[in-house]
């Protein structure tokens, strides 16, 4: 899949994003890069994807990150259920209420689920390479 300029929202796998891709390439702890990556987004969305929003869905409960919540990024920790879970519904609303939706995972498992609703999904590193 070919990266668009296009307003949508970025369902974005935030443990899955920084364990399979940053965490491999920083010496950072999760907490720090989460809080950078959550930055990064929010500069990506008021600089170069005009219109376009973020949900970054993580994994477990809530910890410290910094802000949860800026302009263009909002922050979620899936408490009593996977974040797999809490992605598969947030994407799936979201594309019933007629919004342009993409995944970002590199788990081919999520992947697959969310192909199967219909919707697009792009592998963390494309994303970040495409945008950085």
């Amino acid at each position: 899949m070919r990266a668009s300029k296009k307003p949508a929202t970025y369902i974005i796998d935030g443990l899955n994003f920084i364990r399979s891709f940053l965490l491999t390439a920083h010496s950072a702890d999760e907490e720090t890069l989460t809080a950078d990556l959550i930055a990064w987004l929010d500069e990506l969305g008021q600089n170069r994807l005009n219109g376009s929003d973020f949900r970054l869905i993580l994994d477990g409960g809530y910890r410290p990150v910094g802000k949860t919540r800026t302009a263009c990024v909002s922050a979620q920790f899936a408490e009593g259920c996977t974040a797999d879970e809490l992605i598969i519904e947030t994407a799936a609303y979201l594309h019933a209420n007629n919004c342009r939706v993409i995944v970002v995972t590199s788990d081919l498992e999520l992947g697959a689920k969310i192909r199967d609703l219909g919707l697009k999904v792009m592998h963390c590193a494309k994303f970040f390479n495409s945008f950085y």
